[in-house]
C-alpha cells in the first residue's frame, strides 16, 4: 500500500511537470517509477506521449507497447499505439501500417466507447481509403462526445468536402478556427474551398499572421498576388526556392499565358468540363474506386476508364507498387466500359480499331510510364477540341518527374504543342489543350 502510494505521488507530480512542458523531469519522473513498479502502464503510456512528440516515433512505440502489455485493457494506449504505427508508416508502407493503427483505433473503442481520440483517429483511417461516409461518421461521433473537439471538426470539413458539400465544410472549419483561432491546418482548409482569389488571398494572410514560417502560406500568397498581375519571387532561401509548390508556381508563372486558377478538384472539374464537347466520350486512365469517374459520367454520354484494379504496376517514387488497388473490383457504373490490365498490354489492343474522338482524358495514373503509355496510345483520339486533365502534373515532391515529363516528351515526339487553360495548385490538376 505504501508502495503504491509512493508510485502516485511520484506519477501526480510526473504528470503536473508534464503539462507544464517540463518534459525531462516529467521523463525522469515516469522512469523512476517505473523502476518501482514495472507494470505502471500509465507511465509507460506518457513516455509513449512525450517520444512521439519528439518526433522518436519507434521509442514511442515501444512504450505504447509496454503500456499495453501491462494493461490489455489500456484503451488511450491503444489509440496512441494506433496513431503512432500510422505516422511511423509513411508512405512506403502506408496501407499495411493505416490498415493496423484501424484495428487498434476499434480495440480502443471497444474498450472505451466515449474515447472522442479515439473515434477521430478512426475516422482518419477511413478518410486515408476513401471512405468518406465512415469517415464523417467517426468525426460526428467524436464532436458528439466532445463537442469543442477543434480537431474533430476540421477532419470533418475534409470530408464534407470530398463528399462536395462545400458549404457544410466551409462551416466547419470556421467551427474549428472559433474553437482554436491559431488553429493554421483549419486556416489552409477553408482556403481550399474559396471560389476567388481575393477570399483566399484573406484566409492565407490570416494564417500567415499566426504561423509567419508557415511555408506553404508564404509561397500561395506570393502565387495569387501574381495572378492579380502582382507576381514577384522574392525568395531567397535555398530551401523554399527548392520546394515543390514554389517549383510549380515558378512553372506556371514561365507560361506563355497565365491560366485560370481554382482551389480545389471539384470546382477544377465543373469549370473544364463546362468548355467540353459533351456529344463526345471521356476517357480515364487511373479509374481506382471511380469516384471522378462517376463525377465525370453525369455530364458525358459515355467513358471509358482503364487500370489494373490491382494497384500501381511499379514503384511510384515512395509509394509501394500495389498502392491504389481495389483487389480487382472493377466498378459499376451506368455509362461506363472498363479495361481492366496493365496500359502496355491493354491499350495497344483497344486503340487498334478507330474510337471517338475524346471530349475529355483524365490522366490520373500517377506514373510517368503509365501516363506515356496512356499518351502514345491516344494520339488518334485527340483534335483542338480535346481537353486533357493530369491529375498528379503539379506541387508533388517529383512532379518535373512524373506526369509533366510524359506530357512533354509526348509533345517532342509528335511536334506538338500544348496551352495550359488551368491550374489547381492544392489539388495538383492541371489541364491543357494540344495545338495539333
Amino acid at each position: 500500500m505504501q508502495k503504491k502510494t509512493q508510485t502516485e505521488k511520484k506519477f501526480t507530480l510526473a504528470v503536473e511537470n508534464h503539462q507544464k512542458g517540463n518534459t525531462e523531469v516529467a521523463k525522469n519522473i515516469y522512469k523512476e517509477i517505473l523502476k518501482i513498479d514495472s507494470k505502471h502502464s500509465r507511465s509507460y503510456n506518457n513516455l509513449g506521449i512525450i517520444f512521439q512528440k519528439n518526433g522518436k516515433l519507434e521509442k514511442a512505440k515501444s512504450y505504447y507497447e509496454k503500456a499495453i502489455e501491462s494493461n490489455p485493457n489500456f484503451a488511450d494506449a491503444y489509440n496512441n499505439f494506433g496513431a503512432v504505427i500510422k505516422e511511423i508508416g509513411g508512405e512506403k508502407k502506408i496501407i499495411k501500417e493505416i490498415k493496423k493503427a484501424k484495428n487498434y483505433f476499434e480495440k480502443a473503442i471497444v474498450l472505451n466507447p466515449k474515447s472522442a481520440n479515439a473515434h477521430n483517429n478512426l475516422g482518419t483511417t477511413y478518410h486515408h481509403f476513401r471512405d468518406y461516409l465512415k469517415a464523417k461518421s467517426c468525426y460526428e461521433k467524436a464532436i458528439e462526445i466532445k463537442p469543442n473537439f477543434a480537431s474533430a471538426y476540421n477532419n470533418l470539413g475534409a470530408a464534407f468536402e470530398k463528399l462536395r458539400e462545400y458549404s457544410k465544410a466551409k462551416q466547419c472549419c470556421k467551427k474549428a478556427i472559433k474553437l482554436n483561432p491559431n488553429y493554421t491546418e483549419a486556416y489552409w482548409n477553408l482556403y481550399s474551398f474559396t471560389s476567388n482569389i481575393d477570399e483566399a488571398l484573406l484566409i492565407l494572410k490570416k494564417l500567415h499572421k499566426i504561423d509567419s514560417s508557415h511555408v506553404e502560406a508564404k509561397l500561395m500568397i506570393s502565387a495569387l498576388e501574381g495572378f492579380k498581375g502582382k507576381y514577384k519571387n522574392t525568395f531567397t532561401d535555398p530551401k523554399i526556392l527548392k520546394h515543390p509548390l514554389a517549383r510549380s508556381i515558378e512553372w506556371v508563372f514561365s507560361l506563355p499565358k497565365l491560366p485560370k486558377i481554382y482551389f480545389n478538384r471539384w470546382n477544377f472539374f465543373d469549370s473544364i468540363v463546362s468548355l467540353t464537347d459533351k456529344t463526345r466520350p471521356f476517357y480515364e486512365f487511373g479509374v481506382w474506386d471511380g469516384i471522378s469517374f462517376e463525377y465525370l459520367i453525369k455530364t458525358f454520354r459515355k467513358g471509358y476508364g482503364f487500370d489494373t484494379f490491382t494497384g500501381l504496376p511499379e514503384t511510384w517514387h515512395n509509394v509501394p507498387k500495389g498502392a491504389f488497388s481495389t483487389l480487382g473490383v472493377i466498378p459499376k457504373i451506368p455509362g461506363g466500359e472498363f479495361i481492366s490490365g496493365e496500359f502496355e498490354k491493354t491499350l495497344p489492343e483497344f486503340f487498334s480499331k478507330k474510337k471517338p474522338l475524346a471530349s475529355l482524358i483524365n490522366f490520373d495514373a500517377d506514373l510517368y510510364s503509365s501516363t506515356l503509355c496512356a499518351l502514345n496510345n491516344t494520339i488518334n483520339i485527340i483534335d483542338d477540341k480535346s481537353i486533357l486533365i493530369f491529375d498528379e502534373f503539379i506541387t508533388n515532391e517529383h512532379w518535373e518527374e512524373d506526369e509533366f515529363k510524359a506530357l512533354n516528351e509526348f509533345c517532342e515526339k509528335f511536334n506538338l504543342k500544348y496551352e495550359v487553360l488551368a491550374v489547381s495548385f492544392l489539388s495538383k490538376q492541371t489541364a491543357v489543350k494540344i495545338n495539333k
